[in-house]
Parts: C-alpha cells; structure tokens; sequence
C-alpha cells in the first residue's frame, strides 16, 4: 500500500508541472482518457491459465519531444479468474490433512472463481521509432482493491491472494493526433500467493487500449 500512495502522489504531482508547460517550448504535453481492455492469465496449479477478459479505463499524462517522451497512467481494470478448488485445496494441505484458508472443507469438490479488481499505475518511457510508431517501456505497480471470492471458498480470499503486483510493460502505440491506439504485454514479476501452498502464481496480460488527448 505504502508503494501505491507514492506513485499517486507522483501522479497527482506531475499533472500541474505538465501544465505549465509554455507554448513554443520543445516539450509537447498529452493530458487525456483512455478505454480498452486487459487479457490476462495467472500461473500455477489450481487456476485456468487461459487468457480472461476484462475492461479497463483510467486517465493519462505525459510530455514528449519528436523523438522522447515519458508517461504515468493510472487504470482501473477487472477481471474474473477461475479455479479448480481440489487442486488448490489439496496443494494448501497442514499436517492434520486440512486446508486452513477454506472456509468449508466440502468445498474442495466445486468449482469456484474470484473477480479481481486492480488499479494499475504504469510509468513508461516512450521511443518514437518510426511515423505515428511509439515503443512503450517501464514499470507498472498494480494493487488490488477489490477481491470478490463469489462462491465463498475461502475464509479470507486476501490471505491467498497478495495485493500488490510489480509488472514490467512493452509495447507499441500509434499516436494519430489526438487520438492514440496501442497493445502492451505486461509481465508479472511478484509472486501472488500468499498462502501456505509453495507454488508461485504469476500474472501475464496482454492489453488492447484507445486513448484521447485533450491538449
């Protein structure tokens, strides 16, 4: 959390100090919205590694010359992952034989899904490489604000789940005047187990985006 309120506040920050921007100057400044959405998978045992689908939206800032630019984003996105629950039950077994996160033991033998919601803060460096084409690089913090265990599994889903995420993003956009498409391939690099099974769980995700800019 203590991550996630830095990078906000660098966000809150940078808005005014691209603002000031003066007309004539080298710099150019983008200030905008942005729509799309994110496929995403997360690794291990347990869950279906298949891509799943959810939307996400947010707002955007930057400056960039011809060539160079930098930009910070903040996204909401969602996303429903789906479990076998034997596996994971059998996996986060103690000693006496019972999974301790499971809020009821018969439950091992359904099927289950949690709905995640993220707020994603990418800060990405930008390449211009030929024409409209930009290549997108950097970091992205994710921190989960919402988790929705729907059928009720586990006593606590937050004690499976880790709530933060550091990602590395690549990617292109196609910058057509005010308007801005682009895809990402965003890598997981924190491990998001956080029960007692060993395993690591990683998330992959690949994103489709449009974007408008208002300056």
């Amino acid at each position: 959390m203590k991550h996630i309120k830095i990078l906000v506040a660098a966000v809150l920050f940078c808005f005014p100090l691209l603002a000031t921007a003066q007309p004539g100057s080298p710099l150019k400044v983008d200030l905008g919205i942005k729509v799309g959405a994110n496929f995403s998978s997360l690794s291990g045992n347990g869950w279906d590694n298949g891509l799943k689908a959810g939307l996400l939206g947010g707002v955007y800032g930057g400056v960039h010359t011809s060539k160079l630019g930098g930009q910070i984003e903040l996204l909401f996105s969602q996303v429903k992952y789906d479990m076998n629950t034997k596996v994971l039950y059998d996996a986060g077994k103690n000693a006496l034989g019972f999974n301790p996160t499971f809020n009821n033991q018969a439950d091992s033998n359904k099927n289950g899904s949690v709905a995640v919601s993220y707020l994603q803060i990418p800060i990405l460096f930008n390449l211009k490489v030929k024409g409209p084409i930009w290549l997108q690089v950097g970091p992205q913090y994710t921190s989960i604000i919402g988790l929705n265990d729907k059928e009720n599994i586990f006593k606590d889903v937050k004690t499976v789940i880790n709530t933060g995420d550091v990602s590395g993003v690549i990617g292109l956009q196609v910058k057509l005047t005010k308007l801005n498409v682009g895809a990402r391939y965003i890598i997981g690099f924190s491990d998001l187990n956080s029960s007692s099974v060993s395993e690591s769980w990683k998330q992959r995700t690949i994103q489709l985006h449009i974007g408008y800019s208002f300056l």
